[in-house]
């Protein structure tokens, strides 16, 4: 065995064993990443996925008197009032305070539409709705289009993955691994968004 191929071993392990400690703290974040109910707030954004995000993301709305709420990535083939019937919603609910965004088709797309959303309601506080495993990617790219933005978390259990064992089953194994890499690569460009930031304004 050669001394370079020894070395690109090193290396593929060592790289491999940072890896595995950040998916483990990353897993453990968002098994502790419980939702809070929050105080007043005037904004709630559902971003779409999953009917467990809908269901939390209106029940909230409505505990939350005055608050409006964006539902966004909505494809474009749901009607509001295929959207109403899905979820049980009230008609006077959906058109008193209900808006459908359906530009977006990411969690970046997500960002996008929510600051647009936000900057055309003079909203302040939003509370972001999604599942727990995908939390932390999504406020990482709606702070990097809302920065003046107070971002509140409200994580919502998945049906379909049991994060708690992940190492029990294959599949949550590589959503959570796939998820993690996602979140890795969108907290480097934002810093690094954030590194040009500073240096043009010095």
């Amino acid at each position: 065995m050669s001394l370079i191929f020894k070395s690109l071993i090193k290396v593929v392990f060592i790289c491999a064993c940072f890896w595995m400690g950040g998916f483990l703290s990353f897993i453990q974040e968002i098994q502790l990443n419980t939702p809070s109910s929050p105080q007043k707030i005037d904004g709630i954004v559902i971003l779409t996925g999953t009917p467990d995000r809908l269901n939390a993301g209106f029940d909230l709305l409505k505990e939350t008197p005055g608050a409006r709420l964006l539902v966004s990535g909505v494809n474009a083939k749901v009607t509001r009032e295929t959207l109403r019937q899905a979820t049980g919603q009230s008609k006077s609910l959906m058109d008193c305070c209900v808006d459908l965004g359906r530009i977006a088709r990411n969690t970046e797309g997500n960002a996008k539409e929510t600051a647009l959303w936000v900057k055309d309601n003079d909203i302040k506080e939003v509370v972001v709705v999604t599942s727990a495993y995908h939390m932390p990617r999504s406020l990482v790219e709606l702070r990097r289009k809302m920065p003046d933005t107070k971002l509140i978390a409200y994580p919502v259990e998945s049906v379909t993955l049991d994060i708690k064992a992940w190492w029990t089953n294959l599949h949550t194994f590589i959503v959570g691994g796939g998820e993690f890499n996602k979140y890795v690569f969108s907290l480097i460009r934002s810093r690094l968004e954030m590194a040009n930031t500073e240096e043009v304004s010095n």
